[in-house]
């Protein structure tokens, strides 16, 4: 688990293991889909603080990075970041918010506190702010981590939709499960969650409909002949609300484009979540890399101090 030391100034922790979305849990639970149900109302985010300024302007910068060319991040590293904005701003304001340097140093913080949770190559803090005219050192980056885990209450293990993929597969997709028909249908739901978060109206659900609807949505274009089995299946499972998966699953069709009466979209289809201009199915996990460490050169720029020693 993620520790510290008091002895020590703010820089004083260090990760001691692999974060994996799909397995939030450090051990096996006796009862997986009923530990992840206890779970996934503390990690959810507040609607109010999904659709706040200060978020918008996090993610803007998060989703910059994260199709930034060579300087892009793993899909799952950006997924997670954006989570801990989410988390932190539906549990605590934001220090000096009015300052328009506040958000990206929140999103900066929480894409390197993402990138050592997923044990991924460091993100190079110089480099993702390049084209910025204020630059954050590291110093001042490592405080805001601080400042992050200490509004989680430093539960970094995030329990998202992803976590809730494999029980939905499992327990409700028809029998005979064909091993790589399964496995495509789990990528593509994991590439519409990817694309969606930047959704604002995906708060309004919880982890566990978002998973079904974004599962029920990729087996609709990849294994339509397994959807009615496959919906009643979702269906049987109580604690499913039929009203919220059908909502969700309409917010996830204009968000990505998919679902009755749409195509997937393709690399010619621009995507108008925040104004970027990448298709969800050009977006998908395998065509990205980690962002390399790179000195990036941004002596000449200008370094603005960020938070004081005693935010947190």
């Amino acid at each position: 688990m993620a520790t510290a030391d008091p002895g020590r100034e703010d820089d004083a922790y260090e990760f001691e293991y692999e974060f994996d979305l799909e397995n939030p849990f450090t051990s096996p639970a006796d009862e997986p889909i009923a530990s992840l149900l206890d779970a996934e109302g503390h990690h959810a985010p507040s609607v109010s603080a999904a659709a706040s300024a200060t978020r918008r302007d996090a993610a803007g910068f998060i989703s910059k990075v994260r199709f930034g060319g060579e300087l892009a991040v793993h899909p799952r590293v950006a997924y997670l970041a954006l989570n801990y904005v989410d988390r932190f701003l539906s549990k605590r304001q934001l220090p000096f918010e009015q300052q328009p340097w506040a958000p990206r140093l929140l999103a900066i913080s929480c894409l390197s506190l993402a990138a050592k949770m997923q044990r991924v190559a460091a993100i190079s803090i110089a480099d993702i702010q390049r084209d910025e005219e204020f630059m954050f050192d590291a110093a001042n980056v490592r405080r805001m981590e601080q400042v992050v885990l200490d509004a989680l209450e430093w539960r970094a293990r995030s329990v998202t939709p992803l976590a809730f993929l494999g029980f939905f597969l499992s327990a409700c997709y028809p029998p005979p499960r064909h091993p790589p028909q399964v496995a495509a249908v789990k990528a593509r739901a994991v590439d519409l969650l990817l694309h969606a978060q930047l959704e604002v109206k995906m708060a309004e659900f919880s982890p566990s409909v978002a998973a079904a609807a974004a599962l029920l949505a990729a087996a609709g274009e990849v294994a339509a002949g397994n959807l009615p089995a496959f919906q009643a299946g979702v269906a049987a499972c109580t604690f499913v609300n039929s009203e919220k998966l059908r909502e969700c699953g309409e917010v996830l069709a204009a968000a990505c484009g998919v679902g009755p009466g749409r195509t997937a979209a393709s690399a010619d289809t621009p995507v108008t979540v925040l104004g970027h201009h990448r298709s969800a199915s050009s977006a998908s996990e395998s065509d990205w890399t980690v962002g390399s460490a790179a000195n990036g050169g941004g002596d000449a720029k200008k370094r603005c101090m960020g938070p004081p020693s005693q935010w947190g």
